[in-house]
């Protein structure tokens, strides 16, 4: 019996899942590492235990993605962190198995709408099966949580949910890997780019419980991509924002007693000027549509995505040169424009090892959670805010600073 499997375990970040875990799970956790080759299953094992040797080491697994080859696999695990991607071409399978067979599972995919095909797909089999199945952990838990804690912060002080919660999310990128950028391209020639021009924030929440009526963006926001927000300042347009604010909007059609019945979230990224925010927007917008492109598309992959990860800069390096840092402010409407709480999650180094970060911190989590009678019924696709200040505490202890402010003394 698992604890806990790393599917896709050789690829760039899931190695550093595996590593992430070998050093900062208890000593006494039962897990396994997941692929489709030996060699690198057993390479990676060699280097898990050269540099963790006091550490339980993990068991190989040899895996086909096919329901009847996963099953015997899931079956044996309690949690299931998956990096095998593109997610939309490989890993339909390994979540259908954690679905029926009552296991939880992350994985850190950005295809949200290959989440939204799965909710359609097997949202009942998980609730039936008490399977908590969280897909896109990583990197919407930044987002999704500071929404959260404002919320909580506004119902506390107001006994009312926010009118909205307008957030930047700014992430300092100096690499991809070869995963990464393959996994954009595909996206793209699987999805088209109608999605990534104007996705639909309310996309993965359930049509009952959209509000019937949403703020429309501000006359510049939607002509040139600006908006200026109290707290905040300029604002542009954010290539991941829609996504970001679908699983946001998705806490909120599942827990509408916090969030309120007019809770509405926006995501953006910081502009110093109205000129620099329209150069944002234009360039976001011109790059989904080139790359829409099959031909350009073609000459991309050739020219940018490499045969394997030695593009990408140790991570040593990219400790120095990254961070990730998101900012929100919430409203109510009898403050008007003025926000009344304000949030901050700021990670300094690689992104990729945040990703990690993210990931196992969350399956570490849900290794809390009791298996058995008492959770069916109780399973579905749910967010990484259904985690709560566990899941804080413990990105906090991995060197996030997290902090919520409220704002009323000072409006």
């Amino acid at each position: 019996m698992y604890d806990i499997v790393v599917f896709g375990a050789t690829g760039y970040t899931g190695r550093l899942c595996a590593s992430f875990i070998a050093q900062n799970y208890p000593t006494t956790v039962q897990w396994g590492i997941a692929g489709r080759s030996e060699t690198k299953l057993k390479d990676l094992a060699k280097e898990l235990q050269r540099d963790f040797p006091d550490r339980v080491q993990p068991e190989t697994e040899l895996v086909e993605l096919d329901i009847e080859s996963l099953t015997p696999l899931v079956s044996k695990s309690k949690v299931v962190i998956n990096g095998v991607g593109p997610f939309h071409r490989f890993s339909t399978p390994i979540v259908e198995a954690c679905a029926r067979l009552g296991v939880h599972y992350v994985d850190f995919t950005t295809e949200t709408l290959w989440i939204k095909g799965l909710i359609e797909k097997y949202e009942d089999v998980a609730r039936e099966s008490g399977a908590i199945l969280i897909p896109g952990i990583s990197p919407t838990a930044p987002a999704d949580l500071i929404a959260w804690l404002i919320t909580k912060q506004i119902r506390d002080s107001f006994s009312t949910g926010p009118s909205e919660v307008i957030a930047t999310g700014k992430l300092d990128i100096k690499a991809m890997s070869a995963g990464s950028l393959t996994t954009v391209l595909d996206s793209l020639a699987t999805y088209g780019p109608s999605w990534y021009l104007s996705g639909n924030p309310w996309i993965l929440s359930p049509s009952s419980q959209k509000p019937k009526s949403t703020p429309s963006p501000p006359l510049l926001t939607r002509l040139f991509g600006y908006r200026s927000a109290p707290g905040l300042g300029g604002l542009s347009t954010s290539f991941t924002g829609p996504g970001n604010s679908s699983i946001v909007h998705r806490s909120a059609s599942q827990n509408p007693n916090l969030y309120g019945p007019t809770f509405h979230y926006s995501e953006y990224l910081p502009a110093a000027s109205i000129t620099s925010a329209f150069l944002i927007h234009l360039v976001t917008k011109l790059a989904v549509l080139m790359i829409s492109i099959p031909l350009i598309r073609g000459l991309l992959r050739r020219k940018l995505v490499p045969s394997d990860n030695a593009a990408v800069p140790d991570q040593e390096e990219l400790r120095r040169l990254e961070r990730a840092e998101y900012c929100a402010v919430g409203r109510v409407e009898t403050y008007g424009e003025k926000p009344v709480a304000r949030a901050l999650f700021v990670r300094e180094g690689a992104l990729y090892e945040f990703t990690a970060l993210l990931t196992c911190a969350g399956a570490r989590v849900l290794l809390n959670e009791e298996r058995g009678e008492e959770r069916r019924g109780k399973g579905g696709f749910f967010t990484p805010s259904l985690l709560g200040m566990e899941y804080v505490e413990g990105l906090r202890d991995g060197g996030v600073r997290i902090e919520v402010q409220d704002l009323t003394v000072d409006v």
